[in-house]
């Protein structure tokens, strides 16, 4: 969740019990691809960076002998402590951000670092740079994500983001402030690291949504927090319910998510 140079707190602030009970989790598929393709075993450790509350270290837990997960929001540390209160792999929670990366230095080596629904938070080249001290040398990193509202096709998506334009404007925000797309291609910034074999991979999921459930996805995130609302939050919440019921008064709608995977490591696969 980390971004440089933005405190956590412009843009988290407010989502983090919308966070825990609404982002989906991380598909068997999409982790059994990232350990199988590093070749992971439960001796191995992994860092998970911006860990949020915990959605990897769930998915990952029992299949490692060690995970460290660094997250510069300490209110997302302690929700994802009290989620997984008895882990089976020996899990260590830092309040750490992104660019603080080489306070890890000389604490050991990690098999893989995962960077899931964050890497746009980050100074990217700093960050791999930083993971070159890091990683093993027959390890890598994995960077992966779904989507979000904001960015999704289905009609129920579109109609949504409409309604969250008319009461914060066009652009995306991102707390206080707009959300800048990235100038380049994810793969293309990896390149250039000392992690330029490149695998991409997709897992394809089917997601049912509720009215609810859609709301607090939109309360959990950056660009509609509960805080931007003000005293109109329950105009929204209204605003939202009604386009979602004019689309299908059974309440129930349909994503067909894709969770995109680029692993990187210094040597071919």
């Amino acid at each position: 969740m980390s971004m440089k140079n933005t405190k956590d707190s412009d843009l988290f602030g407010g989502t983090y019990e919308y966070y825990l009970k609404y982002r989906p989790g991380i598909p068997e598929e999409v982790a059994d691809k990232i350990l199988k393709g590093f070749d992971v075993g439960r001796k191995d450790r992994i860092l998970d960076i911006g860990c949020g509350t915990g959605q990897v270290a769930i998915a990952i837990d029992g299949k490692c002998q060690n995970m460290v997960c660094i997250d510069s929001d300490p209110d997302m540390i302690e929700l994802a402590k009290k989620v997984l209160k008895k882990p089976v792999s020996k899990i260590s929670w830092l309040n750490y951000g992104s660019e603080e990366l080489s306070r890890l230095k000389g604490q050991g080596l990690f098999k893989v670092a995962t960077i899931c629904r964050a890497f746009h938070w980050m100074d990217q080249d700093q960050v791999l740079s930083d993971l070159d001290d890091l990683i093993t040398r027959d390890g890598g990193i994995a960077i992966f994500g779904d989507g979000s509202i904001w960015t999704g096709k289905e009609e129920w998506q579109l109609a949504v983001k409409k309604v969250v334009q008319k009461y914060l404007g066009e652009e995306r925000r991102a707390g206080k402030k707009k959300f800048k797309l990235p100038s380049e291609a994810w793969t293309e910034i990896i390149s250039r690291s000392r992690f330029d074999h490149i695998r991409q991979e997709e897992v394809r999921v089917k997601r049912n949504w509720d009215v609810e459930s859609i709301v607090g996805w939109l309360f959990s995130s950056s660009f509609a927090s509960p805080k931007l609302f003000g005293n109109r939050i329950e105009s929204f919440k209204k605003d939202i319910e009604r386009e979602l019921l004019l689309l299908n008064p059974k309440r129930i709608f349909e994503e067909n998510a894709v969770f995109s995977i680029i692993l990187a490591s210094r040597k071919e696969f």
